[in-house]
């Protein structure tokens, strides 16, 4: 069965590959390549091109200088509200090429019917908004009444890209779409799909686009509506549900409770008056304090769960009750070790090789092999994992991620902590697999920061430090 995939996911990739060298500008020219050659292929000579203010527009923009023939380009706007640097240098080449073009501002601008073979339809692609304004509603309207043929590229404009809904939107003839099937065009019988240079090795690879998410908030937002996230932890070591805490409220979320034992509740808060800490009784966490603690997990987006809690009989007891509750719960340290059975709640796992085992995983000798590991015990277990490693792996249990960020300083105690705070954080805004690969690739971020300042010497609250300064550079990728 094919692959298909979410205008969100294709936007990860999009950006990963601008981290990892390949970049946006070569996208579009081999996109804009692909849409030429289904053009030339049918021996069109008459192209008609409308095109849309974002890279959609710029993939034809790409294509009207690879075609040969009478070419005429209306651009559903100004040149100067062009989005994207690559798609207004692509137009900077148009213009200077000769090619005819229009700027429609206004749908009375629009003639009355197209002559052409073929009309390219570039308006939106994936970017589409409803409800669909002018003039791009009337060019919908006008490029349907058309008896040329359609070819509409990588999703018919003012189609949702993830669904196949619209209020209205283009009937293509032929739909061009670019490196995976899009998941709205499932069942279309009119799909090509163009390879633009990702190979499944790249695709893999985790980058910028898995955090992007962080960087936006609405303006209108309330305390709470950016996440808020449990933490249950602490018992012989008390330093490591603070440091989950302090890790998720560096990455942005609005509210962070530590759940942790009476009886290190004072040390726990003393660590910073950022913290917000619920003690329950007893000196570790046990079966009489799971009622007291659903009542927090269901308060909180995600759970944060067994950084510092021991291993005593009766905290494993008491952590596979919790994990029973209905909520997402990231597994991290003594927790791992209440798993023997496929998990009934959305989770993910954060072990280190050695915890790895403990989930009936087993150490391969090369990095292939370990992937399919991670990936069937994944699968068996229904939990996404982030093995935690030179090269980290994380899995959903049917696809595979790569992450490349870090350094042997991160070795230090308290890395893990500080990276379950960071999934956690993710997880509140995008689904499992990309908060996992998120998480590890910025945690590995924030670590190559807090090494280049302190070497070896670098500590877990340095790499918190530095989480910032991370997100800053992946803003401006």
């Amino acid at each position: 069965m094919m692959k298909s995939i979410t205008s969100f996911e294709m936007d990860i990739i999009d950006m990963n590959c601008e981290y990892h060298g390949l970049s946006r500008l070569q996208l579009m020219e081999n996109a804009g390549r692909g849409i030429a050659e289904e053009i030339e292929k049918r021996g069109f000579k008459r192209v008609v091109i409308f095109a849309g203010k974002g890279n959609n527009g710029g993939d034809a923009f790409v294509a009207a200088r690879h075609l040969r023939g009478e070419i005429e380009i209306y651009l559903l706007g100004r040149e100067s509200e062009i989005r994207t640097e690559i798609a207004r240098r692509n137009f900077e080449i148009l213009k200077r090429s000769g090619i005819k073009i229009r700027e429609i501002t206004d749908s009375s601008m629009l003639p009355e019917k197209v002559k052409a073979d073929v009309i390219v339809d570039a308006i939106f692609g994936t970017g589409v908004r409803h409800p669909i304004r002018e003039p791009e509603a009337s060019a919908i309207d006008l490029i349907n009444r058309s008896d040329a043929f359609i070819l509409s590229v990588d999703v018919p404009s003012g189609m949702n890209p993830d669904d196949g809904s619209g209020e209205k939107f283009v009937r293509a003839d032929i739909i061009v779409t670019f490196h995976r099937m899009k998941r709205g065009l499932e069942g279309f019988q009119n799909v090509v799909i163009k390879d633009i240079g990702i190979s499944e090795r790249l695709e893999e690879l985790c980058g910028p686009g898995d955090v992007k998410i962080l960087l936006k908030r609405r303006d209108d937002s309330h305390k709470g509506d950016n996440g808020r996230i449990l933490v249950v932890g602490g018992g012989e070591f008390t330093g490591a549900p603070a440091l989950t805490a302090m890790a998720a409220l560096r990455c942005g979320v609005d509210w962070v409770t530590i759940a942790t034992p009476e009886k290190i509740k004072e040390i726990v808060s003393s660590f910073s008056p950022n913290l917000i800490v619920k003690s329950y009784k007893g000196e570790i966490l046990s079966p009489e304090n799971v009622e007291f603690l659903k009542n927090l997990v269901e308060k909180h987006d995600v759970t944060i769960i067994g950084m510092g809690l021991g291993r005593k009989k009766g905290t494993i007891e008491a952590v596979s009750e919790i994990l029973k509750m209905n909520g997402r719960f990231v597994i991290d340290a003594d927790a791992l070790h209440s798993i023997s059975s496929p998990l009934n709640c959305e989770a993910i796992l954060t072990p280190h090789r050695g915890e790895f085992r403990v989930l009936g995983g087993e150490t391969k000798e090369t990095l292939e092999e370990m992937k399919e590991e991670v990936r069937k015990v994944a699968k068996e277990l229904k939990a996404t994992i982030l093995l935690k490693g030179p090269k980290d792996l994380i899995s959903d249990g049917e696809r595979i991620r790569v992450n490349l960020t870090g350094n042997a300083g991160m070795t230090v105690g308290g890395t893990g902590d500080v990276l379950a705070g960071i999934v956690g954080a993710l997880w509140t805004k995008e689904p499992a697999l990309y908060a996992a690969s998120g998480g590890a690739f910025l945690c590995g971020l924030a670590g190559e920061l807090a090494y280049s300042k302190k070497g070896y010497s670098l500590l877990p609250t340095d790499i918190i430090e530095s989480i910032p300064e991370a997100l800053e550079r992946i803003r401006w990728i």
